[in-house]
């Protein structure tokens, strides 16, 4: 009986306190949102109202009481009560509107390399097919972003104003002088004959302009040192020196001074197998030797001389770069670099096989061929012709001694007209130098005969010597 008054009490108690608790809850007014904003929103189970309307109602929006309504947001979130800062359900954005004129400009683009000093002129035409007239004023602008900047008075154009008529052309007179001591680099500009930009929807800090010709100029000094090869590429055997040449022809009146000498890193040799390449940086200085005068004669031609002594352990790809460090201000950094590229081989130790079957009493004959292009021998051993160790074994395990039936040397010539051709490709040869003929290609094939054989299963053994590439052919009866 007391447990049941208890109970009672105890439920009583409760709903007083929550009844107290609203009662407070309703007296605290609710925070003043930081701002207001104009826009639509969703109250749950009715239809979208305004704020404004709502605060005509006194629903609580815009700083007075939410009454216990579920504020939902146009993004689907709910919240309740008075939020500090209405969240706005945004409406379709204004396309941004502008109202500019389109002339129709010949040329858009014009590209330009000059040299300290020079002065080119070019005409523009301007066209409009408007029922009105245009009024053009042209000016120049350069963009923010270049790295050179075109000179106040390198370009002018006449006429600086004009007013086009409907459908009729106007002639502009565009000069452009590069002052002697202007920098080398390019330049950009935009001839600009009216204020009219492209509508944007966003700020730009450089404006976008409409009627434009795009000028462009490449401001440059022609070298007065040419050099050459500027790529070497070779294989080369291990355990051997090789011996290479860089020409270089001075067309100026003063002497120039050069210092070569290896870039980058030093030291670093690696292994890198076919056929993956090869990186750079990874000759070891020690394994060159250069000599090489301080200048270049005026008018005159001068010798690099690159020596690589190929150690007895290398082998796999390997490069580096020679700077020339010529001292001509024409040239740019990164084109005074010679790139060589070694790839060091090892002649095979064992032979290649191969097994073959014939019939008791068969004719065959098997031909071995090997070819060479001109940028394909050795640097040390370009007389060198290559040749093969081959060695027949019938089926009963005898060797069969072999004799050339037929050699056979094919070459194409080339009239080269003063280049010659090397592991790097052609290149300009000595102009002392009036041989006009040069090898391109050469092949080297033997045949092998063998008569009345024995039948069974023949094995083929070939070890080329100084070879790269070899083919093989066997031919089996007459």
């Amino acid at each position: 009986m007391f447990a049941k008054k208890k109970i009672v009490a105890s439920v009583a108690v409760l709903l007083a306190i929550l009844l107290v608790g609203t009662v407070i809850a309703s007296t605290i007014p609710a925070p003043v949102p930081t701002k207001d904003m104009s826009g639509e929103y969703r109250v749950a189970g009715r239809p979208d109202v305004s704020i404004e309307e709502r605060v005509v109602k006194g629903e609580g929006i815009a700083g007075t009481n939410v009454n216990g309504y579920y504020i939902m947001r146009g993004d689907g979130i709910e919240t309740r009560g008075p939020p500090r800062v209405p969240i706005l359900v945004k409406g379709p954005e204004e396309p941004v509107v502008s109202e500019y004129t389109k002339l129709l400009i010949s040329p858009s683009y014009e590209r330009l390399e000059m040299e300290p000093g020079d002065e080119r002129a070019f005409t523009v035409e301007v066209k409009h097919d408007e029922n009105k007239s245009v009024l053009t004023q042209v000016f120049i602008e350069s963009p923010p972003y270049s790295e050179y900047t075109i000179g106040e008075n390198w370009v002018t154009v006449d006429p600086k104003s004009a007013e086009i008529a409907e459908a009729e052309v106007q002639e502009y007179n565009v000069t452009v002088e590069i002052p002697a001591d202007a920098e080398r680099g390019y330049y950009n500009a935009q001839i600009v004959f009216t204020n009219d930009t492209w509508p944007m929807p966003y700020p730009e800090m450089f404006p976008a302009y409409v009627n434009t010709c795009e000028l462009s100029i490449n401001v440059w000094r022609p070298p007065v040192v040419f050099f050459w090869p500027r790529d070497i590429s070779d294989r080369v055997k291990a355990g051997k020196s090789y011996k290479y040449k860089i020409q270089l022809e001075n067309t100026g009146d003063t002497a120039i001074a050069i210092n070569p000498e290896i870039e980058g890193e030093k030291g670093r040799y690696e292994f890198i197998p076919f056929p993956y390449g090869y990186d750079e940086d990874r000759m070891p200085e020690e394994w060159l030797t250069i000599e090489a005068p301080a200048t270049v004669p005026a008018n005159s031609t001068a010798t690099v001389n690159v020596t690589i002594a190929v150690p007895e352990d290398a082998f796999g790809w390997c490069a580096t770069k020679l700077n020339l460090n010529i001292d001509d201000p024409s040239i740019e950094e990164w084109d005074e670099i010679v790139y060589m590229n070694l790839e060091v081989w090892k002649a095979p130790t064992t032979p290649y096989y191969d097994e073959f079957s014939v019939e008791q009493g068969d004719v065959f004959s098997v031909i071995v061929s090997a070819h060479q292009y001109a940028y394909d021998r050795y640097s040390g051993m370009e007389e060198e012709e290559p040749s093969f160790n081959t060695v027949l074994s019938a089926p009963n395990n005898v060797t069969v001694t072999l004799e050339s039936t037929k050699t056979v040397k094919k070459r194409e010539v080339s009239l080269g007209l003063g280049m010659k051709y090397g592991p790097w490709g052609p290149y300009p040869e000595d102009a002392a130098s009036e041989d006009p003929y040069h090898v391109m290609f050469t092949e080297y094939s033997k045949t092998y005969e063998v008569t009345n054989a024995t039948g069974g299963n023949w094995t083929l053994e070939i070890l080329p010597i100084d070879v790269r590439d070899f083919e093989y052919t066997i031919a089996i009866g007459e």
